[in-house]
């Protein structure tokens, strides 16, 4: 005769039960993220159990074997850039007390010492009956070529503002002689125009004749009579 399953043995069994249950969820969790992400590093915290997963992307972009290092989230806390540190943590943790999901970008140290520009996704998946956080999960992608090429980008503009303020130009009142039209500089010499504003600005000079300077000095000479009237032919 069958013996009947005692309290204890369902208690045991409902508790197995859950755990499974638990383990679906994680595992579900887990898949989304990865479909979400193929390239990127997963993590996932488990609160209650005080256990975390880091899947392999998130030890590799850092140069690491898989599962090299543990898997806590003082592993996270010790790569960190020690200039992102605090402030990373306290963005994290004031995100999960305001039930809020997180991006943010920090850097990592890499196992040769270096460190990579990571941006980070994540939120609370996960919370007890008291509105207590049971599981957190997200992802760390590798953003250094992006980040670099911004760095890139910044340092020329900061170049070209400067090359633009070292720039000289003219400005206020410029003392200018009303019949030679020679300009007096600071030093109280007369300068020709064009010699004064090639040495003020970026502006250079080129020489001709405008018509009725050339009228004035060529108006009498037969080659100079003969090309106006081509010109007036055509």
């Amino acid at each position: 005769m069958d013996q009947k399953p005692t309290y204890k043995d369902l208690e045991f069994y409902i508790q197995e039960l859950k755990n499974e249950l638990s383990r679906m969820k994680a595992s579900e969790e887990r898949l989304r993220l990865a479909i979400e992400a193929v390239n990127d590093g997963i993590f996932d915290f488990d609160y209650q159990k005080n256990e975390a997963y880091f899947s392999p992307r998130y030890y590799t972009m850092l140069g690491y074997e898989p599962y090299e290092l543990p898997a806590t989230r003082e592993t996270w806390k010790s790569l960190l850039h020690p200039e992102d540190r605090e402030k990373n943590i306290a963005y994290v943790d004031e995100q999960i007390r305001q039930k809020k999901s997180w991006s943010l970008e920090f850097r990592l140290r890499t196992k040769d010492g270096k460190y990579k520009w990571i941006h980070g996704r994540g939120r609370v998946s996960e919370w007890d009956e008291n509105g207590n956080p049971v599981r957190r999960t997200g992802t760390n992608k590798d953003i250094t070529e992006r980040k670099e090429a911004e760095f890139e980008r910044e340092e020329l503009i900061k170049k070209l503002n400067k090359a633009l303020k070292d720039v000289k130009t003219l400005g206020g009142l410029i003392p200018i002689c009303s019949s030679c039209k020679k300009i007096r500089d600071d030093k109280g010499y007369w300068n020709q125009l064009e010699s004064y504003f090639e040495q003020h600005s970026t502006a250079l000079f080129s020489h001709s004749l405008c018509p009725g300077c050339m009228e004035k000095i060529y108006g009498k000479d037969d080659w100079y009579i003969e090309l106006k009237e081509n010109k007036i032919k055509e």
